[in-house]
C-alpha cells in the first residue's frame, strides 16, 4: 500500500478495491488451508497405510514357518465325515503330517521313516481299488477281508489294513507326545516319549524296533526346540506370542486326533483285524 501511495491513480484504485481484495486474499487464504488439509489428510491416508503393512509384515513374520502344522491341522479336520473316516482324506493328511515329522530333526527321524513305509504302502494299495470300495476306511477294511487275503486277524503284510494298523499306532504315539508339549511346566519330551512309546509302539515291536526306536528318542532336545521347530523357525526367533500360537495349534491338532483314531481302531475291532503280533 505504501508503494501504491507513489502513483495517486494506482493509490486510488486499490482504496476503492479494498473490500474486494479482502475477500480476495480471504480466498486464497481459504483455498491454500484447504490445500494443505487435504495435504495433511493425504499424508495421514499414507502412513495409515504404511502403518498397516508394517502390522501385516509383523503378523506375517510371527506366522511364518508354521505352514507344515497349519497343513496338518487342516487336512485332519476333514478326515471325519460323520462317523466314517474318509480314506482319501486321511491319507493325505497323513502325508502332510509326515512332512512335519520330518521338520522334528534326528528325534522323529526313525518314526516318521516307519511311517512313510507304511503310508506307501497303504497309498499304493488304495490307489488300486475301485473309487467305492476305498471311499471310507471301513469300506476299505471290508472289502480287503472278504477278499481273502488276511489269515483272520493275522494281516497280509502287503495290505492296505497292515499298513493303516501301523500308521494309527504311530498317530497315537504322536498324540501323546505332542500332548505333553502342551504345558510348558511339563516333562522333558525325551520322558514323554519313552513313555508314549512303551504305552503305544513298544507292546507291538519286535528285539531290533525296540532298540532302535528308544535309542532314536533319546535325542529329543527341550520343549523350547521342538515347539520351535514345528512352528518352522529357530528357538531363538521363539517368542512369548508366537509359541503360545504354536501350542495352540498343538492342542487342536491333539483334540482332532482322538475321535479319528477312536473311530480308526473301533473299525480294526469290529473287523477283527487287530493284528497283536510283534514286528
Amino acid at each position: 500500500l505504501e508503494k501504491t501511495k507513489r502513483s495517486p491513480i494506482l493509490f486510488s484504485v486499490v482504496v476503492n478495491n479494498l473490500d474486494k481484495i479482502n475477500v480476495i486474499g480471504s480466498k486464497i487464504q481459504s483455498e491454500t488451508a484447504k490445500q494443505w488439509s487435504g495435504l495433511h489428510d493425504n499424508v495421514g491416508r499414507e502412513w495409515g497405510k504404511v502403518t498397516s503393512s508394517i502390522a501385516k509384515m509383523f503378523s506375517r513374520e510371527r506366522h511364518r514357518g508354521a505352514e507344515k502344522l497349519d497343513e496338518v491341522l487342516r487336512t485332519f479336520q476333514a478326515v471325519l465325515n460323520g462317523n466314517e473316516v474318509d480314506t482319501a482324506q486321511l491319507l493325505k493328511a497323513c502325508r502332510a503330517h509326515l512332512l512335519l515329522m520330518k521338520s522334528g530333526g534326528a528325534a522323529l527321524r526313525v518314526v516318521a521313516k516307519d511311517m512313510e513305509t507304511n503310508l506307501n504302502k497303504a497309498e499304493s494299495l488304495f490307489r488300486k481299488l475301485p473309487p467305492k470300495e476305498g471311499r471310507y476306511l471301513a469300506s476299505l477294511l471290508e472289502n480287503e477281508r472278504e477278499s481273502g487275503i488276511h489269515d483272520g486277524s493275522e494281516l497280509k503284510d502287503a495290505s492296505a489294513a497292515m499298513g493303516l494298523l501301523w500308521i494309527r499306532r504311530s498317530l497315537a504315539f504322536q498324540l501323546e507326545l505332542y500332548a505333553s508339549l502342551i504345558p510348558s511346566d511339563g516333562r522333558h519330551p525325551k520322558d514323554a516319549a519313552m513313555d508314549a512309546y512303551y504305552s503305544t509302539l513298544s507292546p507291538y515291536h519286535g528285539w531290533l524296533l525296540q532298540k532302535a526306536f528308544p535309542l532314536s528318542l533319546s535325542q529329543m532336545p527341550e520343549r523350547q526346540v521342538f515347539i520351535a521347530k514345528f512352528g518352522g523357525r529357530e528357538v531363538d526367533e521363539l517368542d512369548g506370542e508366537s509359541e503360545r500360537e504354536i501350542v495352540k495349534k498343538l492342542r487342536m491338532l491333539v483334540a482332532t486326533w482322538e475321535p479319528i483314531i477312536n473311530t480308526w481302531r473301533y473299525e480294526f475291532e469290529r473287523l477283527d483285524l487287530e493284528d497283536t503280533r510283534r514286528a
